[in-house]
């Protein structure tokens, strides 16, 4: 490829980048500002786990929200590709965690979870609590409603997303009915890491 099309190529690229998910919306010129942030978050983890201590603090889990606007992953602003490069950076810091814990943490689950439709509520979790992390991906009653497994569906696949050696996936739809005056609600929560069965 020359240098005139790459150029024609990368334009092409960041427009589509820009591109707000519903017409009439303004350009997310914020969007290249905000992925390298979260870019440099996410490289943030490499070789560095939380400390034991900092990890006792909490009685079920430690967790950490994914750091950027709500506008670069909702509606009706973000673009499938913004939360698709958004999800990959998840991914991305899970994996640092994976690799960066220690052996005597072998217990918590490094996890990450994509939640959809809103994405805003996607973050880090480290499980301290098998319990607790086996109440939130197994199928069955969940609080107010219910779980149900999303497999043989992929999110790695719909959206092409790249998974480390170290991350598995699983993904489960919480589905809430309507009560007390509250609509009925649902989210698709995908979840990449150590996600694998554990006796």
């Amino acid at each position: 490829m020359d240098t005139h099309s790459k150029g024609r190529a990368t334009k092409a690229a960041r427009a589509a980048l820009l591109r707000p998910a519903e017409r009439g919306q303004p350009k997310l010129r914020y969007a290249p500002r905000g992925l390298r942030y979260l870019q440099g978050w996410s490289e943030g983890f490499a070789g560095k786990f939380p400390s034991a201590e900092e990890l006792a603090e909490n009685l079920r889990y430690w967790n950490y929200k994914i750091p950027v606007d709500s506008g670069l992953v909702e509606a009706p602003y973000t673009n499938p590709q913004l939360q698709r490069e958004c999800a990959q950076r998840m991914i991305n810091a899970c994996a640092h965690l994976i690799e960066a814990k220690p052996a005597g943490l072998a217990h918590v689950r490094v996890t990450c979870s994509i939640s959809l439709p809103l994405m805003f509520g996607s973050e880090l979790c480290l499980y301290l609590d098998e319990d607790y992390y086996r109440g939130h991906t197994e199928p069955g009653p969940y609080d107010h409603g219910r779980l149900r497994a999303l497999q043989p569906r992929s999110l790695a696949h719909e959206w092409n997303l790249i998974l480390p050696p170290s991350v598995g996936e699983w993904g489960v739809a919480a589905e809430y009915p309507a009560v007390d005056g509250y609509d009925e609600w649902y989210s698709d929560v995908w979840y990449f890491g150590e996600v694998g069965a554990r006796p």
